[in-house]
């Protein structure tokens, strides 16, 4: 029996979910594995998903109801929880780059809700680089632009 993937899925991933994106292709293959899977997300990429969909046309909706159909499974962490959450990732990687404040939030809601995966085409913030750095599986796989983002973590 293959065992069930948990992924957490931050923001630019739900936008290539429902957008025609260069990188809508690589959501298609993630959905196509064989493997069992339950895609978590947070509170923190709901508000980012609210403003970037507003921005893109409004598919928001889709995204509420596949929430509600369970497609999604919302990590249930507030902001605040989320935040004391990551406090020891603040602590570990704010120092030493400038990884965003929500990227690493994601990246805590992912570890605490026990997140396998972490799924993101987000190369350029280093939330890919700090997954990978606390053990998380990356789809699609790091490329270079990560890896510099975990030489800054050393």
């Amino acid at each position: 029996m293959l065992e069930t993937r948990i992924a957490f899925a931050d923001t630019n991933w739900l936008f290539s979910t429902y957008y025609q994106t260069r990188d809508h292709a690589a959501v298609q293959r993630w959905r196509g594995f064989t493997a069992p899977q339950t895609i978590v997300i947070s509170e923190a990429v709901l508000a980012e998903c609210r403003c970037n969909f507003w921005r893109a046309g409004d598919r928001f909706g889709a995204l509420e109801s596949d929430l509600r159909a369970r497609l999604f499974v919302d990590c249930g962490y507030t902001f605040a929880q989320m935040t004391a959450l990551a406090d020891e990732i603040f602590r570990k990687y704010a120092p030493r780059c400038n990884v965003g404040t929500l990227d690493l939030l994601h990246v805590a809601a992912a570890k605490r809700f026990g997140c396998r995966w972490f799924l993101s085409f987000d190369g350029n913030s280093g939330c890919r680089a700090v997954a990978h750095a606390e053990s998380l599986k990356i789809f699609p796989e790091l490329n270079a632009t990560d890896r510099r983002w975990l030489a800054k973590f050393k």
